[in-house]
């Protein structure tokens, strides 16, 4: 019996020091040995530009929908060969009548922008399903409304689209202030990861923020899909294309988050994490080679990270009568709980890696209630704006 636990503490173990530590570390090896995947935007024939239309889904967005119209509205693009569609999800706020009037604003003049205004409310995935249905253009793309993009997306896309094997065009995320967010580090690092798997093959998934597709790829969502924009993407490299990531396609997130916010977040991603695991698992085989290691490496691991700690703190804690090296690694990992717990509560620390560790430990404990929640069926099903309480 002490054999298996000794075998199950350090599998768990190296398992966590794998995903976090080794895993990044062969996936920077493997993207520096790929060529990069920038795109400029070359002179182009305008009439060799593929139509887009622009899908952003909004509910209770009065604050930012303003400011994202004015956006949308001076991007660099063919206003002939653009569409957007701001498609208002039984809001209960005065978003709709913000967003009518910049449409007023001499800005929007000429362009093919269309608000519409559903009085109930069905939920993010039931509205990317309805206009999937309705949009004829060859690319589409979705964008946060609290999202900014960099002017000249929609023409770096296009040119990337020129490229028959790339089905996907992923910006890369960044927090207009970073001082107003809790995950700033987080994403900073994540933007990093998502960089390296495209180079090396694809980037898994997208962000909500700004990501464009060809049409015709698109599978339509299963009513109760969680992360749309991780199941929308990796469906399309299901069917061969792939997912790249371009450093000059930004996507400015202009909303704050404080940890309440973040908490929330983390519970329903984690949700939609085992589920997105269970409804794509044929990625984990073999046969998609780059993808099916970062697949498991990355999101796979992630999943079963809360229970490998648990896994390393309940062995450690049987293990502790035996020598006092466990003892010591038993001290230690209660040193290092109490003190996220302390930072989490207080946030005392300035340095940027002991935030990042109190970011990784509380989002895992985050991420634990959101398992439980999606294995008891009380996961958010539906569209729920995640909102500090006051």
């Amino acid at each position: 019996m002490l054999t298996l636990i000794v075998i199950g503490h350090v599998l768990a173990v190296f398992l966590i020091v794998y995903h976090h530590l080794f895993y990044p570390i062969l996936l920077s090896i493997m993207a520096n040995s790929k060529k990069e995947h920038a795109v400029a935007i070359d002179s182009i024939d305008t009439a060799e530009l593929p139509h887009i239309t622009v899908i952003v889904p909004a509910y209770n967005e009065e604050k930012w929908i303003g400011i994202k119209i004015l956006n949308l509205a001076i991007l660099d693009y063919p206003s002939d060969k653009l569409a957007i569609k701001i498609v208002c999800d039984g809001c209960t706020d005065d978003t709709v009548a913000v967003a009518q009037t910049h449409l007023k604003s001499v800005e929007c003049d000429g362009l093919d922008i269309e608000i519409i205004d559903h009085s109930v409310n069905r939920g993010k995935v039931s509205i990317i399903n309805d206009m999937m249905r309705q949009v004829n253009s060859e690319i589409v793309a979705l964008s946060d409304v609290s999202a900014i993009i960099s002017i000249d997306a929609l023409m770096i896309a296009a040119q990337a689209f020129q490229d028959p094997k790339i089905g996907v065009v992923n910006s890369e995320y960044r927090i207009y202030d970073p001082k107003s967010s809790v995950d700033t580090s987080y994403w900073e690092y994540q933007s990093k990861i998502k960089a390296k798997e495209s180079k090396v093959d694809s980037t898994l998934g997208a962000h909500g923020a700004f990501y464009a597709f060809r049409k015709s790829l698109f599978i339509e969502l299963e009513p109760d899909t969680i992360n749309d924009d991780f199941i929308i993407p990796m469906r399309i490299i299901e069917q061969g294309y792939k997912v790249k990531q371009y450093s000059n396609i930004k996507a400015l997130e202009l909303e704050s988050s404080n940890q309440d916010m973040d908490g929330q977040r983390r519970k329903r991603i984690s949700a939609g994490n085992i589920q997105q695991i269970i409804r794509l698992k044929t990625l984990l085989l073999p046969q998609y080679r780059y993808v099916a290691f970062l697949f498991t490496s990355g999101k796979g691991l992630r999943v079963i990270m809360p229970l490998l700690m648990i896994v390393v703190y309940l062995t450690n804690l049987s293990l502790i009568s035996y020598n006092d090296f466990w003892l010591i690694e038993f001290i230690l990992q209660n040193v290092v709980y109490i003190g996220v717990a302390i930072n989490t509560k207080f946030q005392i620390s300035t340095n940027k890696y002991i935030n990042m560790l109190t970011y990784l430990v509380s989002g895992y404990c985050n991420s634990l209630i959101g398992a439980y929640q999606y294995a008891i069926g009380k996961h958010n099903k539906g569209w729920k704006k995640i909102t500090p309480k006051s």
